[in-house]
């Protein structure tokens, strides 16, 4: 079975990445120097969901377990997600090619099929918008996720009786003493990493999960390494402490990625005040997709007191039986 030639050079940051052969022939690994082309699909596309976020596939990178691979087809930028779970390599789309083309997206489901030595090849993630083309195909699309979207403006004074929950815990960190929000710098990495460790084990103890803390440990890292438009950041201190830390940019012009938060969680009101302070930096674009609740039920309580304008769908999809003419 065909599988990248050497996994130790399948991370973002290789200059020029393995070299492939086989069903991945032509492929390479997704590294920072792939901005500008990605962004152009992505606008391309215009893509909503929150996992185009550039940033965010960047840090799927992980030597020997995990790899974002692309390649371009007929004007179209098609992104696999390479994995090795249990000692077995397989890849399935990590989203319909962008912009989407039906005939474009039946050669990678083949290419990832070849791959796999099977039919299992998936579509990971599928916007609204572009469902019914998917459906073109052989695949079958379903319903994953529901995503916030939220308008940035919205939140510069509270006012209202909408946002009276907001504006409480809002207030409960305003009083407190010597509390201060400052543009993320590399001096602050140590200790939003020394946060993390304490967020982490807090999350396993409540629910048995790390919580996506690897991905907000490799996200600290990846700062400075790209435009800020891109990938910027905020930390909150009270007291002279640094209790929170927030990461976002760009998913394409007018729309925005609440991309990672993590907050100290024994001091109340502090994830409003973080996520308001987080939207009130977007300030001058049109829509920010801060994700799902993750079946969360006190984070979806908060994302739903900032009164999302729309709640965005996201599909993924599997296989049906092959038409004639597709074969």
């Amino acid at each position: 079975m065909n599988r990248p030639a050497n996994d130790n050079e399948t991370n973002a940051r290789s200059r020029n990445g393995p070299e492939f052969s086989g069903a991945l022939e032509g492929l390479k690994v997704l590294g920072v120097n792939d901005l500008s082309r990605y962004q152009a699909a992505v606008e391309a596309g215009q893509q909503k969901s929150w996992g185009y976020y550039f940033p965010f596939l960047l840090t799927r990178n992980r030597t020997g377990r995990n790899a974002i691979l692309v390649v371009e087809d007929e004007g179209s930028l098609c992104v696999f997600n390479w994995k090795r779970a249990n000692g077995i390599p397989r890849l399935d789309l990590a989203f319909a090619p962008l912009p989407l083309n039906p005939a474009v997206l039946r050669r990678c489901i083949e290419r990832a099929n070849e791959f796999n030595g099977d039919r299992s090849a998936r579509v990971m993630r599928i916007d609204a918008k572009d469902v019914d083309a998917v459906r073109e195909t052989s695949l079958r699309p379903r319903e994953s996720r529901q995503q916030f979207i939220f308008a940035p403006k919205t939140y510069e004074d509270l006012g209202g009786k909408a946002f009276k929950t907001v504006r409480r815990n809002v207030a409960l960190v305003d009083r407190l003493a010597n509390v201060e929000v400052l543009p993320f710098s590399t001096s602050h990495a140590k200790d939003c990493h020394a946060l993390l460790v304490n967020w982490k084990k807090a999350h396993r103890e409540a629910f048995g999960s790390s919580g996506g803390a690897g991905t907000s440990r490799r996200a600290i890292n990846f700062v400075g390494t790209l435009p800020e438009s891109i990938l910027r950041g905020e930390v909150v201190f009270v007291d002279g402490r640094l209790v929170a830390f927030a990461f976002g940019g760009e998913i394409r012009p007018g729309l925005a990625c609440s991309f990672e938060r993590k907050c100290d969680t024994s001091i109340p009101g502090l994830g409003y005040f973080q996520l308001r302070s987080l939207f009130r930096s977007f300030g001058g674009v049109e829509m920010i997709n801060d994700g799902t609740d993750t079946g969360r039920e006190g984070l979806r309580q908060l994302k739903t007191s900032f009164r999302p304008i729309e709640m965005h769908v996201e599909y993924r999809a599997r296989q049906g039986s092959l038409r004639r003419s597709d074969r």
